[in-house]
């Protein structure tokens, strides 16, 4: 059971499956009004504007660099801002993109009276991300713009999850297998984290 005012931030290598796993977590009765924020997503409606922020987070993006992290962190903050009114259970994917984000965010939890997030990390092998992302065939998944971004996740992303861990604050996945098989796997770690608590 997920307590309320729970913040969990899936993490991985893009294409791990972070979304899909979210998805099926909110299919649970228990989880109803569970809120979910997909920074990347939030990014890429900013992206479809013709303003200069708009241009810019389309060029970064279409050459799969980093948005800076205040950008991100902002994305994830008025997004989660706007939806979250009380004590609901907030799944984030997306965000945080590097260790600063992360900390910013702890902050910003804690501010809102909420305890600081918990990191679920989705492990799948660089090879098996890559398969997927260029699988999927979407606009901003060229093999440079992929490359790109699973270099991003060693250097940037790999921080944060050893920052939640020295925490205490990490759930990690086997993310290789069948969705329902790595759904149990997450469902059986999400159980064990908070029994403990």
């Amino acid at each position: 059971m997920i307590p309320k005012s729970t913040t969990l931030m899936f993490l991985g290598r893009s294409g791990s499956g972070k979304d899909t796993q979210i998805e099926m977590l909110m299919r649970r009765p228990d989880l109803a009004g569970a809120i979910e924020t997909n920074t990347g997503n939030i990014l890429r409606e900013i992206a479809k504007k013709e303003t200069i922020l708009g241009k810019k987070v389309k060029e970064i993006l279409d050459t799969g660099k980093l948005t800076p992290g205040w950008l991100s962190f902002f994305a994830w903050l008025s997004y989660s801002r706007d939806l979250v009114k009380s004590n609901e259970i907030l799944f984030s994917s997306g965000s945080p993109r590097r260790l600063e984000e992360a900390e910013l965010e702890d902050r910003a939890s804690e501010f809102l009276g909420r305890a600081k997030p918990v990191g679920v990390h989705i492990m799948v092998s660089r090879e098996e991300a890559k398969k997927r992302l260029l699988l999927r065939k979407r606009g901003d998944d060229t093999e440079k713009s992929v490359d790109s971004r699973l270099d991003w996740f060693e250097d940037d992303v790999m921080p944060i999850i050893e920052h939640y861990k020295k925490e205490g604050r990490l759930i990690e996945v086997d993310g290789e297998g069948s969705r329902e098989e790595i759904f149990a796997r997450l469902e059986a770690g999400i159980e064990n984290y908070f029994s403990k608590k």
